[in-house]
């Protein structure tokens, strides 16, 4: 049985890579739409933003606020008035506006979420970036407001905003000292070209797939799949040797990009074994997904048609274009029930964290659990028809 599949499968892989349009598909393609994407996302990462800030609370916290902004190298920020700053930034002159509104010591020091404001220019992909780096911000000094509340109860002769200076001032070394270590450890950022690459191998692997796994229409269509079933082979064998056959075209484009990225783009795709599992699972499921559609359509234009549009849009769900962090909560939450979105989240554990096989568990259980559902049902209708 493994014999005559395997030969399906040398026979298949063969009339596959011999067509000179299948490397466009394979290869031109990802690496064009990697160079475009990546400069993309790589130059809004890198570029430094400038901003106005207006301060109404006018208090302690405000302050510090504004003094932890100012020490990130990637914005440029200038304190201004409301007025200004509105004017400025509709005469395209500032990236975006932050507004402390009044009240925003007293909402800290009361745990309460603190009214801060965030304008920008439409469609800058970096503002993303600033409402993070807030984020953060805020709700790491609300930490520090309660700590110093709670220590300045205990030590009454200690103001609660001289413990907040001491804590914050503690709490900055600290950082300082991890920073050195992560650079010396190289632990690696996703960058806009790993990103790319990472996201764009994974959709035209998907769209390889959708091509390859036509096949099986295409013999039934032209009464080979009838004839090879009155040799010696049996169904569960010609199917072993397409399924085999496809999973392994998706290796070799999937490893000719990474090879190619880490050659051209720099790009450092992690731990290997890692890597291995995750995209093993990630073609099982792509593969999966292949036949489930192949076995619904009845010619290779409705599979195509049928194919793109789902790859499309579930890419687009997925943050295999862009990184989900840009997008509203409501479509993040949606991103969780496509396997690129979870695909993308191994990736990123693997080339931005360093992670290795443990930190991609959940991701690689996921897409196994999906390759389960599609090729179930992708098999047993071949089976019956």
């Amino acid at each position: 049985m493994v014999m005559k599949a395997i030969s399906v499968c040398l026979f298949e892989m063969k009339r596959t890579l011999s067509k000179p349009s299948a490397y466009i598909l394979m290869l031109v393609m990802p690496i064009i739409f990697t160079l475009l994407f990546g400069s993309i996302f790589g130059n809004a990462s890198s570029q430094t933003l400038t901003l106005a800030v207006v301060d109404k609370d006018k208090s302690h916290l405000s302050e510090a606020l504004i003094n932890r902004l100012h020490q990130d190298s990637t914005l440029k920020l200038k304190e201004s008035n409301e007025r200004t700053s509105n004017e400025l930034l509709k005469n395209h002159k500032l990236d975006g506006v932050i507004t402390i509104e009044q009240g925003f010591q007293e909402q800290l020091a009361s745990s309460l979420s603190p009214k801060i404001y965030f304008q920008h220019q439409p469609g800058s992909p970096s503002t993303s970036m600033v409402k993070q780096s807030l984020n953060q911000e805020i709700n790491r000094m609300k930490l520090q407001v309660i700590a110093a509340v709670e220590w300045s109860k205990s030590s009454k002769d200690i103001d609660w905003s001289s413990m907040f200076d001491k804590i914050s001032k503690s709490e900055g070394q600290t950082n300082k000292y991890t920073t050195v270590v992560s650079a010396n450890n190289q632990k690696k950022t996703l960058s806009g070209l790993s990103y790319s690459s990472a996201g764009f191998s994974i959709m035209f692997v998907m769209f390889m797939m959708m091509s390859v796994t036509g096949v099986i229409i295409e013999a039934k269509n032209t009464g080979v799949w009838s004839r090879l079933l009155t040799t010696s082979i049996t169904k569960s064998e010609l199917l072993l040797g397409y399924l085999l056959s496809f999973f392994l075209i998706g290796w070799v484009q999937f490893a000719i990009l990474m090879v190619f990225s880490s050659i051209v783009f720099h790009v450092v795709w992690g731990n290997i074994v890692g890597l291995i599992v995750l995209i093993s699972a990630l073609l099982l499921c792509v593969v999966g997904l292949g036949l489930a559609i192949a076995s619904m359509v009845k010619t290779t234009e409705q599979q195509t048609a049928i194919g793109s549009l789902i790859i499309v849009s579930t890419c687009m769900l997925g943050g295999v274009y862009w990184p989900l962090s840009v997008v509203p909560t409501i479509m993040q939450k949606i991103a969780n029930f496509v396997p690129q979105s979870w695909a993308m989240k191994g990736f990123t554990n693997l080339i931005a964290d360093g992670g290795a096989l443990p930190d991609i568990l959940q991701p690689v259980t996921i897409l196994l659990a999906f390759a389960a559902v599609f090729l179930s049902f992708g098999l047993l209708r071949v089976r019956i028809q």
